[in-house]
């Protein structure tokens, strides 16, 4: 009775103590989190304050948190380590991955072998030089190695993607930069597994047999067996109708109960069987998290959840990391920690380039690329801290030196990172990529007062504007942000002169003869995206109508505002801008990564709603399973900053769109035997283009054949009037030259996008090239999976005109990409008129 009084008290003192421990720690982690944000201002990674607060506050300075207490407190550490592990499994979504796969396995691979093999060879060849280690047996020695090896070969998807939202990155070399890193966090949390079984192993004086073997399978599959079950308790939780806290609270329960787990069954089976089975709990956890993002509804809740939650875990984790750190090691090993930094980034240089060589990759981002690969940060961490855990006689040391490392390369890293995308030139401007239009440009024609208050209430929402008028009134002149122009006349060289065709709206506040005078040249001529009228008799309503005008009548608008105010006045207020954190825009669809993807399958910030789809001049209203299309104009509602890093996302690098067109279009017949042919002629055929005067394309475009067929057409009628059309020209016969469509087109599919195709062949000869220009207002059918083709070029040359064939497809990617050029294409009104699309298109032409 006396003992068990004893025990409830012993029980009740350590819970008391817990709780102390707990609160104390909690002060400490608000202090780190102030820290951290401080040093960010001095250009510190945002951890490298939680740790250097830890630090201060550890046993090695101010001991406010004891080497006792962080045993103590290790908890925390394995409801951190559960949450990283079910990050990183939910950052893995493979519907993101698909466009760049090759590149990024072959990367992969080389990181992987080249960083652990090396990494793992050096530490255990300075093992004489460590501590800890010097005393160990070989065994032991080797276990140690590829622990270390495993841990070097982890990333920081944070910080990668941190960097890249930064400096709006957009392009291929960063879409690959982020696919290898988020799929590096997952490949070095089953490395880590595997080396810790055989740590484990080695440890325990196992012989390496096939009974050994068969163990450790049994071991990685049993973690991958509890990995679904763990998902399907996560899926069930988020099927709670309770409050989002509460499943967050259990969701870290579960990944701190998976470590109690592991380490339970660890002892029980060793007492029962006399083996140790390592169900390594981080992989257990990883694999639900990737479970749960790629086959369940709920990924978009829990990726929610695991974000809102991730500050705080993240502070508290590094924190006491930096309090468990052993500084008496670290001065003892800091020789140590430099060398592995630099033999890992001698292997990221190997590797990477290595893996870009076999994935064909531009030798350009072969050298480059390996900068992108040096930052580490949460995972690394996290398996550092794992080590000391399953390890402890010698895993704190051995966690002082792999930190150490990290450190180093949290500090270098992003600056690499930052330095490669812009070398690379895929840091995203605004003003640079905006190549064909500029969304965010308005010309205003009218210059009373409200022309000019609606100057000023754009140019504050971040707008250019111009107002031009052939009659200007300087009464209401009062903002120097606003460009004034007077025109002689309403003309289309007149309104050029205020870069009206370039313009993404127009609006017309003129008397209605002139706005109709405006609006018809802007129709017909520039393609505007947004023409917009005050229209000031109603009687002209239908006229400004079929020009697909946006009206407003000043005599109803007013009615119409109220009555929204008072059915919606949420919504109306949103509509009206009376919102500061928020507000509503439409965002074209121009990334081809995205072409063809569910609204459901697209991640995008979590306060975002996508509330219409425009296609093809059609509005409707989108679900989760409507596939996104080229040219699509969607709606988008949420804060200033996601509408922000929504139209990053939506966006395209204007030279990749570019050269992916080129690429896909490129027929086998006009590759050398150099892999990289058709980037560096694209390449050079960018950077040797002016806009200027007419090159040899707009030469063949005006006395091209064109073809503007009235009815819908399969492909098989279309090829036959092709090839009786070109047969002549070419002299070849009109039978051989339908053949080799037809085969062209069975070989692969020439519908480059939805609405558009480039059939195009070599023929025998030399000096032969033509071109056909084929507009079908109700559709070419080229194949039943894909939507009816309104715009067909065809080029057929001969194989010694094979870099101005390059050179044609480069031209017609880059009209194609206006966004612009279907309205004008399906508006012109002539076979002239098709000509002069293509002919007075704004592109870079050949000096």
């Amino acid at each position: 009775m006396t003992m068990l009084i004893i025990c409830q008290n012993s029980a009740r003192i350590w819970s008391m103590d817990i709780l102390i421990l707990g609160a104390c720690f909690a002060i400490i982690a608000v202090a780190s989190k102030q820290i951290g944000h401080s040093l960010v201002k001095t250009g510190l990674p945002l951890i490298s304050g939680f740790l250097l607060t830890g630090i201060i506050a550890g046993p090695y300075a101010l001991d406010l948190i004891s080497v006792e207490a962080t045993l103590n407190l290790r908890f925390v550490d394995e409801i951190s380590l559960g949450f990283i592990a079910f990050a990183a499994g939910s950052e893995l979504y493979l519907k993101e991955l698909k466009t760049r796969l090759k590149s990024i396995a072959w990367i992969t691979i080389g990181l992987v072998v080249c960083t652990f093999f090396l990494t793992a060879c050096i530490l255990f060849f300075l093992s004489g030089f460590i501590p800890f280690m010097q005393t160990m047996p070989m065994a032991g020695k080797v276990s140690v190695s590829i622990l270390a090896g495993a841990i070097m070969v982890a990333r920081s998807p944070s910080s990668a993607i941190a960097i890249v939202n930064e400096l709006r990155a957009k392009g291929r070399f960063t879409q690959t930069v982020l696919g290898v890193t988020i799929i590096m966090d997952v490949v070095v949390i089953m490395l880590f597994a595997l080396n810790s079984s055989i740590a484990d192993a080695l440890f325990s004086g196992l012989n390496f047999n096939f009974g050994f073997i068969l163990l450790l399978v049994l071991e990685i599959g049993a973690s991958f067996v509890i990995g679904y079950l763990v998902s399907k308790m996560i899926i069930t939780i988020l099927l709670f109708p309770v409050q989002k806290f509460v499943k967050t609270g259990l969701i870290l329960l579960t990944g701190y109960l998976v470590f109690v787990f592991s380490t339970q069954i660890r002892v029980l089976i060793h007492d029962m069987f006399l083996i140790e089975i390592l169900l390594e709990p981080l992989l257990i956890c990883m694999v639900a998290g990737f479970l749960v993002s790629n086959t369940s509804k709920f990924r978009k809740e829990f990726s929610k959840i695991l974000f809102d939650i991730g500050p705080p875990i993240y502070i508290a984790f590094f924190t006491l990391t930096g309090a468990s750190l052993s500084l008496d090691i670290l001065l003892q090993t800091w020789p140590i920690a430099i060398a592995l930094f630099f033999t890992r980034m001698l292997a990221i240089i190997i590797g990477s380039f290595i893996g870009g060589t076999l994935a064909k990759n531009r030798r350009k981002d072969n050298y480059i690329s390996w900068m992108a690969y040096i930052t580490q940060a949460g995972v690394g961490l996290g398996l550092a801290k794992e080590v000391a855990v399953e390890f402890p006689e010698w895993g704190n040391p051995f966690a002082t030196i792999i930190i150490s490392v990290i450190i180093l390369n949290q500090l270098l890293g992003p600056v690499l990172f930052k330095y490669a995308i812009k070398v690379m030139k895929e840091d995203h401007s605004r003003a640079k990529g905006a190549e064909f239009e500029s969304d965010r440009d308005t010309v205003i024609f009218g210059s009373d007062g409200q022309a000019f208050a609606l100057a000023m209430s754009l140019i504050s929402q971040g707008r250019k504007v111009k107002i031009a008028a052939t009659k200007i009134n300087n009464n209401y002149d009062s903002n120097g942000d606003i460009k004034i122009y007077q025109l002689s006349e309403l003309s289309i060289s007149e309104l050029k002169k205020v870069n009206s065709h370039h313009a993404g709206a127009i609006v017309a506040m003129l008397s209605d003869d002139e706005n109709y005078q405006i609006c018809e040249i802007a129709y017909e001529h520039f393609g505007t995206q947004t023409i917009i009228a005050r229209l000031n008799d109603r009687n002209n309503f239908g006229s400004f109508q079929a020009l697909g005008v946006l009206i407003v009548d000043p005599s109803t608008a007013i009615v119409n505002l109220l009555d929204h105010f008072v059915r919606s006045p949420a919504a109306a207020s949103l509509l009206m801008g009376m919102h500061k954190d928020r507000d509503i825009v439409d965002l074209p669809i121009k990334n081809p990564s995205l072409f063809g993807l569910a609204l459901s399958d697209i991640r995008l910030p979590f306060d975002i709603i996508i509330m219409s789809v425009r296609r093809r001049g059609v509005l409707f209203v989108p679900h989760g399973f409507t596939r996104l299309e080229p040219g699509d104009l969607v709606t988008v509602v949420g804060s200033i900053d996601s509408l922000k890093e929504t139209a990053l996302r939506f966006d395209v690098n204007q030279e990749e769109a570019l050269l992916q067109i080129v690429e896909k279009a490129t027929a086998k017949e006009l590759f050398d035997n150099s892999d990289h042919f058709v980037q560096s002629e694209v390449e050079d055929i960018i950077a040797s283009r002016k806009l200027f005067q007419k090159d040899r394309f707009d030469l063949l475009v005006d006395k091209s054949l064109v073809m503007d067929l009235k009815e819908a057409i399969n492909k098989e009628i279309f090829f036959e009037l092709v090839s009786n059309a070109m047969s002549d020209s070419l002299n070849i016969s009109a039978q051989v030259l339908n053949d080799m469509l037809i085969k062209r087109e069975e070989e692969v599919t020439t519908v480059l996008a939805p609405g558009l195709a480039i059939p195009h062949i070599i023929i025998d000869g030399e000096k032969k090239f033509s071109i056909l220009l084929a507009r079908c207002r109700k559709g070419i059918d080229f194949s039943k999976s894909k939507p009816p083709v309104y715009a067909a070029f065809v080029l057929v040359g001969s194989k010694d005109e094979r870099k101005f064939h390059l050179r044609a497809l480069s031209a017609i990617a880059q009209i194609v990409l206006d966004p612009r050029f279907e309205k004008k294409w399906m508006r012109a009104r002539s076979e002239t008129a098709l000509r002069n699309v293509i002919v007075n298109a704004d592109r870079k032409r050949e000096t």
